[in-house]
């Protein structure tokens, strides 16, 4: 079944909710293995540490998964990965020239914008792919046309943060006792007063700088709006020195606190602390980010960019500007929140179920069954 880099957090998870109805054997780097075990109930997650995805490797790989008879051999590789090792993007073809007669799906990240180069390389995989699979309906269209027509499934990225909490209440139910229910979020009084939060790492697309001006304008309007930034922004590295130097070229070092990076088992207690998330994505709102994904059953309000083509329940601005996103937060600080707050959370709380794993997995299980079928 599939084998990926667990690395990529999403890889992993699925890997154990797939196991609840399947065997699954997960390859994956040893350098780069889970965080936490497997849950200590699933016995059909079996892990495979491997001395990287090298070139050099991919043959023992590929010998590998052919003998290990698998009905489907799932790549999911996070596209970073191509800068340094090229090798799964070959894995596909090795396969098929192989004769294994394994079904193969690939899971591609972030192609559409992926650097040229490492596209390139991510093509590789488009010819031998049974079927492909996304995180948004612009990446799908975008592959349909290039491939002429292949089957592409798109499936958002999953909800790391609820992810233990849903194997468990599998069990519970089975057991015949109620999965306990999330906890009641406090209310807006009880929150840093003018609080906006944005967590993850620095990506082009997220919308930083717009932040940053949009938080410049509203604190000039007279509300003297704080940012709480968590994140791990290196000095050195190209987007963290960007976003370092706008906050003090705007006059923004007094108004933008740095949290650091935020561990997983931390993030629900940070996050209720504000009144509200701010993550201006450049395509609005995309099942492809994982920091919506994650908070967004937490009892925090939720504001992203303008322009999606999926719909939502978030907070957004008409465009995406800073003036026009500063008119949105002074709308929601200057009482639009307060006065929806219930309200907010819980249709944020209902949309968050799409991000379940479980949700997740019943999707990849279909789209193996149905390649079942078709190739029977």
């Amino acid at each position: 079944w599939p084998t990926g880099e667990p690395s990529d957090v999403d890889a992993y998870e699925l890997a154990q909710h797939l196991a609840l109805d399947a065997e699954v054997h997960l390859y994956h780097d040893r350098q780069h293995g889970p965080v936490e075990p497997p849950y200590e109930r699933l016995t059909t997650l079996h892990l495979h540490p491997l001395h990287g995805f090298s070139l050099l490797t991919m043959g023992s790989l590929a010998n590998q998964l052919r003998d290990g008879g698998y009905d489907v051999i799932h790549i999911q590789y996070p596209s970073k990965g191509y800068g340094a090792s090229t090798g799964p993007a070959f894995l596909p073809q090795n396969l098929s020239g192989m004769g294994s007669g394994s079904l193969i799906v690939v899971t591609l990240h972030e192609w559409l914008t992926s650097h040229p180069l490492r596209k390139m390389v991510m093509d590789q995989m488009l010819p031998s792919a049974d079927v492909l699979m996304v995180t948004s309906e612009k990446e799908m269209h975008a592959l349909v046309a290039k491939t002429g027509g292949k089957q592409v499934s798109v499936l958002p990225v999953g909800n790391v943060l609820s992810s233990r909490r849903e194997l468990e209440a599998v069990w519970l139910e089975a057991e015949g006792k109620a999965a306990p229910s999330l906890p009641e979020p406090s209310g807006y009084g009880e929150r840093m007063p003018l609080s906006l939060f944005h967590y993850g790492l620095p990506a082009k697309g997220k919308g930083l700088l717009r932040l940053l001006e949009a938080l410049k304008l509203v604190r000039e309007s007279g509300y003297p709006a704080m940012l709480y930034l968590g994140g791990d922004f290196s000095p050195g590295q190209p987007l963290s020195e960007e976003v370092l130097g706008a906050i003090t070229k705007l006059e923004l070092a007094d108004s933008v606190v740095r949290l650091g990076s935020i561990p997983r088992p931390e993030l629900e207690a940070a996050a209720e602390k504000y009144l509200l998330g701010v993550f201006p994505f450049d395509e609005g709102f995309s099942g492809k980010r994982s920091s919506v994904a994650s908070i967004s059953h937490l009892g925090l309000p939720i504001a992203v960019g303008a322009g999606s083509v999926e719909d939502h329940p978030y907070y957004a601005p008409e465009q995406n500007t800073g003036a026009s996103l500063s008119v949105l937060l002074l709308e929601l600080l200057s009482g639009g929140l307060e006065e929806k707050w219930e309200d907010q959370l819980a249709k944020q709380r209902e949309y968050a179920q799409r991000f379940s794993f479980g949700r997740i997995a019943a999707g990849h299980l279909e789209v193996y069954r149905q390649l079942s079928r078709v190739a029977v």
